[in-house]
């Protein structure tokens, strides 16, 4: 067997990439197990078991029980694999592995028939593989511990390989030797092979880019007045789902945030400080599509033709560009109707444009305005023009 530790890999590009989180969040709070699996394979014995439940002090493990013999070629297995549309690129997983039984024949004097191993493969499950197998402890053959007092077992973090893909597999087995042998001598933790998932950052990739259909609404009316709206349906398909919208007036953000958080799930549990990456304990975080009603509030600019944009973030922060249109405002100030009972219920609407520092008046209508009453319009300040009135 071959003895592989892969070093993580320099931080990846931002974009594309996002972390799902298992069984312990960052600050310490459960975290689901989506993803995970468990199976056998060979004759382990009914004492062995595998179990892919975890949370905070509860890991999931794979156990080769030490109250039977369990032959050569007998395994239990954890297994992750990642949501539809994502590829598994990196991160980290916590393990306590432990590898110390092995068996011996009747010989004189007796001879290893068996070991116990506990591994773990990436992509696939291919055994004395290189480029699957990338760490292991084997009883008698491969030490992996950091602890100089346990020479069969390893407790910690490992960086999984960068951009391999495939599945994520770990191994509690017994291997090597006499096939008719069994490991059935020198259990630890009531295990002849152990392998546990204390919790996993797992870093996936995905080329998804967002998407932005069927827009609607007062924001592309003519002359858009007041408090607008722009309505479309936002998709992020076969990707971890629609996280943010951002809308800008000309050079001005008016709207961002995320439009649907979906129960919680689409709320990042963290960075990863590695990577860059937003953080999720759910395989698909935000929906795949959304209808997004965005407010566009448009006084405060010029009257006139203006940039509208807008653009959808996925939660692997992908980012497109869904809208780039022209659109024109017009809010003309209106006077208040005096309360007074001998006040003139007259209306003034008054037409404006800015431009930089300069204003311009463009129009200003009078409604039921008495007989033989005038209107004045004056201009204070440096720089002003004469005007022309007309009656």
């Amino acid at each position: 067997m071959v003895f592989v530790v892969m070093a993580l890999a320099p931080s990846p590009a931002l974009a594309g990439r996002w972390m799902q989180v298992s069984c312990v969040n960052p600050n310490g709070t459960a975290a689901p197990n989506d993803g995970w699996s468990g199976f056998s394979s060979g004759n382990p014995g009914g004492f062995s078991s595998n179990d892919n439940q975890c949370g905070p002090g509860t890991p999931m493990s794979a156990i080769l029980s030490q109250f039977n013999p369990v032959p050569v070629g007998a395994n239990e297995f954890l297994q992750y694999q990642p949501p539809s549309g994502s590829r598994l690129v990196g991160g980290t997983v916590d393990v306590d592995l432990d590898a110390d039984g092995y068996g011996t024949d009747s010989g004189n004097p007796p001879k290893i028939n068996a070991v116990a191993i506990a591994a773990l493969y990436e992509p696939g499950l291919v055994f004395n593989s290189p480029s699957n197998l990338f760490f292991q402890c084997v009883a008698w053959l491969v030490a992996c511990s950091k602890n100089t007092s346990d020479t069969l077992g390893f407790s910690g973090p490992i960086s999984l390989p960068a951009s391999r893909g495939g599945n994520l597999y770990l191994q509690a087995g017994c291997a090597a030797g006499d096939p008719n042998g069994a490991c059935n001598t020198n259990a630890r933790n009531g295990a002849w092979a152990l392998a546990e998932v204390n919790w996993a950052h797992l870093l996936l990739v995905s080329n998804v880019a967002p998407e932005g259909t069927d827009f609607s609404g007062s924001a592309l009316q003519r002359g858009a007045r007041g408090m607008t709206h722009l309505v479309f349906t936002a998709s992020d398909p076969g990707g971890p789902g629609v996280h943010a919208v951002t809308a800008k007036l000309g050079s001005k953000v008016v709207w961002s945030g995320v439009p649907n958080d979906n129960a919680g799930a689409c709320v990042a549990v963290g960075t990863d400080p590695a990577s860059g990456a937003l953080m999720f304990d759910a395989p698909q975080p935000c929906l795949s599509t959304e209808v997004v009603d965005i407010p566009v509030p448009t006084r405060g600019f010029p009257d006139g033709a203006h940039e509208l944009a807008v653009t959808v973030t996925d939660a692997a922060q992908n980012v497109s560009p869904v809208l780039d249109q022209t659109i024109t405002t017009s809010n003309p100030q209106t006077t208040p109707v005096p309360r007074s009972r001998r006040a003139v219920h007259a209306r003034f609407v008054i037409s404006w444009s800015w431009a930089g520092r300069h204003t311009s008046l463009r129009s200003i209508k009078v409604q039921k305005l008495t007989r033989n009453a005038h209107v004045a319009v004056r201009c204070l300040g440096r720089g002003c023009p004469r005007l022309k009135v007309k009656s």
